[in-house]
């Protein structure tokens, strides 16, 4: 049931499609049909060849050159046949993964808590691969296997139905070995995607804490991790491939059984009398036609089993529930935001902790006060700027905006009315115009960047580079220093207009003599603003 559903998700997709579809289809069939008639001419020509009647000669040419239009027009088919079906599942494969980024981009903070960024990205990857693969050539093959069979068979028992019952025996033993074999194929093929998603997590960790590893000259140690990894990846994937390997040896083990029971018994007829030379040749190029809708029974079991198993993978995600606009009955967006804050009564436990991390939280901040959090670490004031941006969900009559609840405010409204500094002062691996222009979700003005960056007293690093604003800063802005970091997200937070700003522990990174200018600016700027400041210190 579960996985039907998650092919259920499908249908829209391949729905978009269904002409193009509908004419792959059609190919397959005229394909197959003209595949299934070529030996007919091979078999008339050979016959008449064979007559030693020269005035049959011609009539055996003409035979001979319809057998090569007959097969070239279906190699044009087939090529045609391959081109719209599995290039509408490359169309597939793009809107599935766009539409699954877009779904993970308006997931619930909370749903990262346990969703691994190297995993997530195996799932994008490796697992709608596996998906576009079944669905494009998998069905390819199936559609092309159920039209051509019945075809050739019926060809077969015309010319000899003693011979087409010897074919049909291997394919009764076929039926068994996919039974057996195809759950086992299935359980391996879910591990193995497990697997790859926890090398994908690992790596990205690794790779992402580089700074870290080689501070404390870790390295030995990760490669130990990885290699763990690895080493489970490759058992998982060898004990996959032994049942992948039985399954198709077995299955070239009956297709070759079969074509020699068939040589045999014909070769005997074809000495009595009972059988044309033509007869046999055609007899055995339908066999030929076969093997390989045989064989691929087993690749195509173990490319659906590959999908099931990435399919409950990705439905594990598209399952989850994005961020509700309003958790409660939506009120009126107001036409303008003041900006006072206030929390009544707030508290706030996080999912299977055994404490909350705010209790009975109470304050009033009007529109262009200035509220100071100082505290500990982990008594709860990061908690408490998630809560009023609804990063966290907080509780019913708790949190309110201008007097509104914060669940019943749009989101985007509510979070509009935000300009956020945040403690992990993260930065695009793009130059600092684009990770500068979030603010605005567009273009910026130069001369607003540069007051934004002066204000955060970064103008003058930001002249000292050889590319001005155009600078790439590397991943997670890897090329600037920590203090720097800080003071680009601080910029980025100014050129917002946002009637609130929250600054989550912003000068950490910073000397005291920056410090001492940045809060010169930023004195004047709150006077125009709602302010939250976070810091350890007063």
């Amino acid at each position: 049931m579960a996985r039907r559903t998650s092919y259920r998700r499908l249908a829209p997709y391949f729905r978009r499609y269904r002409g193009v579809l509908v004419a792959g289809m059609v190919a397959v069939i005229a394909s197959r049909a003209l595949m299934v008639l070529a030996p007919r001419y091979l078999r008339g020509a050979v016959n008449l060849l064979r007559s030693g009647d020269e005035s049959q000669f011609g009539e055996a040419v003409t035979r001979g050159w319809l057998f090569l239009a007959v097969t070239m027009g279906s190699g044009g088919l087939t090529y045609l046949m391959r081109y719209l079906l599995v290039g509408t599942s490359r169309r597939v494969e793009r809107n599935l993964k766009r539409d699954l980024f877009a779904h993970v981009e308006h997931l619930p903070a909370s749903a990262f808590d346990r969703l691994r960024t190297g995993d997530l990205l195996s799932r994008l990857t490796s697992d709608i691969e596996a998906v576009r693969f079944s669905f494009g050539p998998g069905i390819m093959y199936v559609a092309s296997t159920l039209v051509l069979v019945p075809l050739a068979l019926a060809s077969m028992a015309q010319l000899d139905v003693t011979l087409t019952l010897l074919t049909l025996l291997p394919l009764l033993a076929i039926g068994i070995i996919v039974r057996v074999l195809a759950p086992s194929i299935m359980r391996r093929t879910r591990a193995v995607q497990d697997r790859i998603g926890d090398l994908s997590a690992r790596a990205q960790e690794s790779f992402a804490g580089a700074r870290v590893v080689r501070a404390y000259a870790t390295e030995s140690i990760e490669e130990a991790a990885f290699r763990r990894e690895n080493e489970a990846l490759v058992a998982e994937t060898l004990g996959l491939a032994r049942t992948r390997a039985w399954m198709t040896g077995l299955l070239y083990l009956l297709g070759g059984l079969g074509n020699l029971a068939v040589l045999w018994a014909g070769g005997r007829r074809v000495i009595e009398g009972g059988l044309g030379y033509g007869d046999l040749l055609a007899f055995l190029a339908y066999v030929a036609m076969l093997i390989w809708p045989m064989i691929s029974i087993g690749w195509v079991v173990s490319s659906f089993q590959r999908s099931a198993a990435a399919m409950q993978r990705l439905e594990d995600l598209l399952g989850r529930d994005v961020e509700p606009a309003t958790l409660d009955e939506p009120v009126p967006a107001p036409a303008r935001i003041a900006g006072s804050l206030a929390a009544r009564d707030l508290t706030f436990t996080y999912e299977g902790a055994q404490r909350p991390a705010l209790a009975n939280v109470s304050f009033e901040l009007p529109a262009g006060g200035t509220l100071g959090l100082v505290g500990p670490v982990g008594s709860g004031k990061s908690t408490l700027l998630a809560l009023l941006t609804r990063q966290r969900t907080p509780p019913p009559g708790a949190v309110f905006l201008d007097g509104r609840d914060v669940r019943q405010l749009p989101l985007e409204t509510l979070r509009g009315a935000f300009a956020v500094v945040p403690q992990d002062a993260f930065l695009f691996s793009t130059t600092l115009r684009e990770n500068l222009a979030l603010a605005t979700g567009g273009e910026i003005d130069t001369g607003r960047a540069q007051e934004a960056l002066r204000m955060a007293g970064l103008a003058e690093d930001v002249a000292g580079f050889p590319d001005g604003l155009e600078t790439l800063v590397g991943e997670r802005g890897l090329t600037l220093s920590g203090g720097q970091k800080q003071r680009m997200t601080l910029a980025r937070a100014l050129l917002r207009e946002a009637p609130v700003l929250l600054l989550d522990d912003t000068l950490s990174a910073v000397d005291t003599e920056t410090e001492a200018r940045i809060l010169e600016h930023l004195l004047v700027e709150m006077r125009r603003r709602t302010t939250v400041v976070v810091a350890h210190r007063l």
